[in-house]
């Protein structure tokens, strides 16, 4: 299925996968997820996976362990378990929160197993994934620093030929939106996301066009325009040749930006360096496929 078949022609998502694990701390992130969803008329599911290592772990009546978080004290696998069984309570009461205030469809569902293969199994019927960044510190003892969310988001991508959302803490998703265009459909199907985000009545879009000529700016400029004629925005187009990833996010921090969307085969997210880049960044990020 490609992306034009699993969205609708005006960008906007039928349906929303938020991925939560042990790390996911940040759960005012569901609700912007979930007043995302209200706007783009989607339903949310929150897929909330156990790390079967900890779960197999916590099965051991003796297990002890020695943590940071616990102040040196020992673990046992009851405290273990209370702590998974504490974190899922509280990711579910976040999404049953999240969809009473914005009166969503949306449901909560637990799986034992790795984060990324369970998102990858669920994925073939979403249009949208959602990787959130760690808060820092877990509530539960064992659990160490995950794959990084970057990465995650990435291989998600890469790998389901989804959308993906990579959300950092704190996020808003109701502030100006950053988009790269250079004329492809790729990028044509990314500028119909961004919009559809951006809202109407005076939502900000800021489009970065990547053109090399000035003649090509100008055409894609047009295009831009009639493409977002009736959108109800307030548009503005940005002539950024070559821009990389490290361009967008300057114009990003220095427009207050709430979320960079990238159709995923533009090329920009080549390189050894990008994962950093993508680490650093001050807002959120959209790969559209």
């Amino acid at each position: 299925m490609t992306a034009s078949d699993s969205t609708a022609s005006d960008g906007r998502f039928r349906r929303i996968l938020m991925a939560l694990d042990s790390a996911s701390e940040d759960l005012a992130a569901v609700d912007a997820v979930a007043a995302l969803a209200r706007r783009l008329h989607a339903e949310l599911f929150g897929l909330y996976v156990e790390d079967i290592d900890l779960v197999r772990l916590a099965e051991h009546n003796q297990m002890t362990t020695f943590s940071t978080v616990t102040a040196g004290r020992p673990a046992t696998g009851d405290q273990l378990r209370r702590a998974l069984r504490l974190q899922t309570s509280r990711n579910r009461q976040a999404v049953e929160t999240a969809t009473a205030r914005h009166r969503i469809k949306a449901r909560f569902e637990v799986r034992q197993g790795r984060l990324v293969s369970e998102v990858l199994a669920e994925a073939g019927d979403a249009d949208l994934v959602v990787v959130g960044w760690t808060g820092g510190t877990s509530t539960i003892p064992l659990v160490a620093r995950r794959t990084p969310p970057a990465a995650t988001a990435r291989a998600v991508a890469e790998s389901a030929g989804r959308s993906v959302l990579l959300l950092r803490p704190g996020a808003r998703l109701t502030g100006p939106v950053l988009v790269a265009f250079d004329g492809s459909d790729a990028a044509r199907h990314a500028l119909a996301v961004a919009a559809a985000i951006a809202d109407g009545d005076g939502g900000v879009l800021e489009v970065v066009l990547t053109a090399r000529r000035l003649d090509d700016a100008e055409a894609w400029r047009r295009e831009v325009g009639v493409m977002l004629s009736d959108a109800g925005l307030n548009v503005t187009c940005l002539d950024m040749p070559n821009a990389g990833v490290d361009d967008l996010c300057r114009v990003a921090r220095r427009d207050h930006a709430s979320l960079i969307v990238l159709a995923a085969g533009l090329g920009l997210l080549e390189g050894a360096a990008t994962g950093q880049l993508l680490e650093g960044l001050g807002c959120s990020l959209l790969l559209v496929r």
